[in-house]
């Protein structure tokens, strides 16, 4: 079950969309004098998904600010800075003391299938803690693995890089350090560490999931995504993550999205998994008085 949770917790750092007007929403009322818009973003959809939303290019290049889940147009070696600590382990949790020497070579011998570079071992990463390890295991594996995906065109990263160019404000709903700290840090690292492992023992599971993903967002379906989140949280400790990975964010955007909205027209651009549901953030701006509705 575990398992379960931190895979999906990885590909929640992904984000999520899909094809249709279902991650396009219009939001006005409640004193705006200009609507402003929100767009379900996924790392593994190519830039084409912003021409099959009708209208979506255009009311982006008119939006006067870009607001993501963290502003991503900082220096990348500032960004990296401001998230490693969240991801070095405690001396004494290092992956070659959380692991025997049997299981650190099971991890390894998945890990090097899927390594961001050639000749980039786990023993490399010892400091890092395991769900640095689960992470980039799974993005290795959507990279090689699923159709059409191109790791130089993220929607989050174009949307506001084209932004930051055009002289456009970029503003981010949290910062890296609170986003880091949450992914890393949330979990013990011994729940990371038996994730991992059992990842590395059956890695197939993993790649299912990320079809299984995939097939919702062509489906147009984050109501399926939200369901298939629930069914990963079977525990306390589960639903306890995910509601902190998902569902008190979304409460942190709720209140923090209306005076960035009354300052300027805002193309918002967030994981579409944090759009559907009674505690959505779609379903969170209608309860303080905002009219969403889909832009078809």
């Amino acid at each position: 079950m575990k398992r379960k949770l931190l895979a999906l917790a990885s590909l929640v750092l992904l984000t999520v969309s899909s094809l249709s007007a279902q991650i396009f929403y219009k939001i006005e009322g409640n004193g705006l004098t200009a609507p402003s818009y929100i767009f379900g973003t996924h790392h593994l959809a190519p830039l084409s998904v912003i021409d099959e939303v009708p209208g979506c290019r255009e009311i982006f290049k008119n939006a006067d600010q870009v607001i993501g889940e963290i502003d991503m147009t900082i220096n990348q070696m500032e960004l990296a800075q401001k998230m490693q600590p969240f991801m070095i382990a405690p001396a004494d949790s290092t992956l070659s003391k959380v692991f025997t020497p049997e299981e650190l070579k099971i991890v390894g011998e998945e890990f090097k299938k899927w390594a961001p570079m050639p000749g980039m071992t786990v023993e490399m990463l010892d400091m890092m803690r395991p769900m640095v390890v689960t992470t980039m295991i799974s993005v290795g594996m959507v990279q090689k693995e699923l159709p059409n995906f191109n790791p130089n065109e993220q929607l989050d990263t174009y949307f506001q890089g084209d932004a930051k160019a055009r002289g456009k404000e970029v503003k981010g709903l949290e910062t890296p350090e609170f986003q880091a700290e949450l992914l890393y840090t949330k979990v013990p690292i011994a729940a990371q560490a038996k994730a991992l492992l059992e990842m590395a023992k059956d890695p197939k599971d993993s790649m299912e999931k990320s079809k299984k993903l995939n097939d919702l967002y062509l489906a147009q379906d984050i109501e399926g995504l939200a369901a298939l989140s629930n069914e990963s949280a079977k525990d306390a400790d589960e639903a306890a993550f995910m509601e902190a990975l998902v569902d008190m964010r979304n409460a942190n955007w709720i209140k923090a999205l209306p005076a960035l909205m009354s300052e300027k027209p805002s193309f918002i651009a967030v994981g579409a998994l944090h759009l559907p549901g009674e505690k959505g953030v779609l379903e969170g701006l209608r309860k303080a008085g905002y009219t969403v509705t889909a832009i078809k």
